[in-house]
């Protein structure tokens, strides 16, 4: 077999990221936009602000049930001294008005119900002696009380939600009120996760001597469709130069992005290695990271991406979560593609070694703006289950071989602490 003894270039944590977001622009170019029903929108990012073509609401109309009146003719009532008005009609949401509201008169609205002509108020049912033809008011109503005026919630032309934000239920909530039954979304990228190791079993098979289950391959492919990108074919092969190589080559085709997992450390002899030696553009990393300083890269022909993931469990996780998340959603025009960081205080001693950056998986306790950090136990790159303790990395800065226990450090949040 021959050698693949290919010198990795050292790079910084922050070179790294900034070679591999530079990849985004090209990968961007290959994605669309298409339409889809707003029950498939939720985690989509939108390929067009969503403008306002009308006013939302697009009347003036009753926030409660009650009486549209003119409020001088109420000016004056209470309970001791009710003022009475003929009630003309009763109008409920989705029908219009018949007759507008003149001196001593009213007309009974229910919420969502248009505004009469005339009125500049609704009182409430409870502030009167809710009478059918004749309804004694017992307070007073201001201008505008209880009145949802035409474009208080949007003017016509408002930018109501800006190109690039990730679609959620208040996203949805808007699409459907300006009349959108689909939402213009930019299509996915999709990834392939290609995983070899002979060792390795699926989860639910029987497990033999020296074999492992596959818990890499499951864990990538969630973080990809976690991401907002589309997991595309997640295939394990066996550790054949040949056969990975074909392998590669078939992902690539059918795949924005291919991710590999194991196979960039600094073995001579690995099929990863191998198959990749003859696809120009690809390069051997060294990341000043831990974990998951082995990588390899390459932006490749047509704005496709490979990305050679270490094979730990733990170190595939956080190159992923730290380089190859921010350029799926960079690349999906998701304006802040990273996640957001708090500040915390150590709870225990961390070392590290000078010009290296490490991700330490961290549980959060307290509360904001007084969190506590704790490592989640081992930090070695197979403690597969310090993945699930952890509500995010805690960042130990490349200046420092040792961060002291009460010491403040940056965490980058997965998720907010139970």
């Amino acid at each position: 077999m021959a050698s693949t003894a290919a010198v990795a270039r050292k790079l910084s944590f922050e070179d790294a990221r900034a070679r591999v977001m530079g990849a985004a622009p090209a990968l961007a170019a290959r994605l669309g936009v298409e339409r889809v029903l707003l029950a498939e929108a939720v985690g989509r990012v939108l390929a067009e602000p969503l403008v306002a073509h009308q006013a939302l609401p697009l009347f003036d109309n009753s926030a409660v049930d009650g009486y549209a009146v003119r409020t001088a003719d109420v000016a004056a009532a209470s309970e001791a001294n009710p003022v009475r008005l003929a009630v003309l009609e009763r109008v409920a949401a989705g029908a219009m008005p018949r007759k507008s509201v003149g001196a001593g008169q009213a007309i009974l609205v229910m919420t969502g119900a248009p505004l009469p002509a005339g009125a500049d108020a609704v009182l409430m049912r409870e502030r009167t002696d809710e009478g059918d033809t004749e309804v004694r008011a017992l307070a007073a109503a201001r201008a505008g009380e209880n009145v949802r005026p035409s474009g208080e919630d949007a003017r016509q032309g408002e930018t109501v939600v800006a190109l690039g934000t990730e679609i959620g239920p208040g996203e949805i909530a808007a699409l459907a009120a300006l009349g959108h039954g689909l939402a213009a979304v930019v299509t996915r990228p999709r990834v392939a996760v290609l995983s070899t190791g002979d060792e390795l079993v699926d989860p639910g098979e029987t497990i033999g001597p020296g074999e492992i289950y596959d818990s890499n391959s499951h864990a990538m492919r969630a973080a990809i469709a976690a991401s907002g990108a589309e997991p595309g074919e997640v295939w394990r092969v066996r550790d054949d130069p040949k056969v990975v190589a074909g392998a590669l080559l078939s992902l690539l085709e059918a795949h924005d992005v291919v991710l590999s997992l194991g196979g960039v450390s600094m073995g001579d002899f690995d099929p990863v290695k191998l198959a990749l030696a003859e696809i120009p553009g690809v390069e051997w990393w060294r990341v000043g990271m831990r974990p998951g300083g082995p990588q390899a890269f390459g932006a490749l022909a047509e704005g496709r991406v490979f990305y050679g993931l270490p094979g730990n469990p733990v170190s595939s996780s956080v190159v992923f979560d730290r380089l190859a998340r921010p350029l799926l959603r960079s690349a999906m025009g998701i304006a802040s593609p990273d996640r957001p960081m708090v500040r915390a205080t150590l709870t225990e001693e961390v070392r590290s070694a000078l010009g290296r950056r490490d991700f330490v998986r961290v549980r959060l306790s307290g509360a904001p703006g007084a969190w506590r950090a704790a490592l989640t136990g081992s930090q070695s790159s197979g403690a597969v289950t310090s993945l699930a303790r952890a509500d995010g990395l805690g960042i130990v800065p490349e200046s420092a071989d040792t961060v002291a226990a009460g010491s403040e450090i940056d965490v980058i949040l997965w998720r907010m602490p139970t």
